[in-house]
């Protein structure tokens, strides 16, 4: 059965005050970001920081996902590897402009579940642009 989800609140993974209050937000989903909120020189810092926010998983009350960067970027393997771990139930994949991103993101996601023995991970694309809402149909 698919979950529906209704709320997704989006907390800087660079504040590590933000990433405590976020285990009392009542949300459908709590999506720790590596995008946009998080300047480049942030970027190792964030993803420390939401590596530790996820070992402490059972302290949250929402659904836990990692918005990566996009794929434009060359940023997501990086994150993928210090994201992709126990206590995380998805990621939101910004600026999605073809199912060929999709499909690259998900065979590293699948090696990295394979490899560390976790549960399959859910993948939300998120489209941005024209080009990705031709691509849809």
């Amino acid at each position: 059965m698919t979950q529906l989800f209704r709320s997704l609140i989006f907390v800087p993974g660079n504040n590590s005050r933000f990433l405590e209050k976020a285990k009392n937000l009542q949300a459908d989903i709590v999506c720790f970001d590596l995008e946009d909120s998080v300047p480049d020189e942030e970027k190792n810092n964030a993803r420390k920081l939401i590596q530790s926010a996820l070992k402490s998983r059972q302290s949250y009350i929402s659904s836990i996902f990692v918005r990566t960067n996009s794929p434009k970027s060359g940023k997501i393997p990086d994150d993928l590897k210090a994201i992709i771990q126990k206590g995380i139930d998805g990621i939101v994949i910004p600026k999605v402009n073809n199912v060929a991103e999709i499909i690259k993101i998900e065979k590293n996601l699948l090696l990295l579940e394979k490899n560390r023995k976790l549960k399959p991970i859910q993948i939300i694309p998120s489209i941005e642009s024209a080009e990705g809402v031709v691509n849809t149909y």
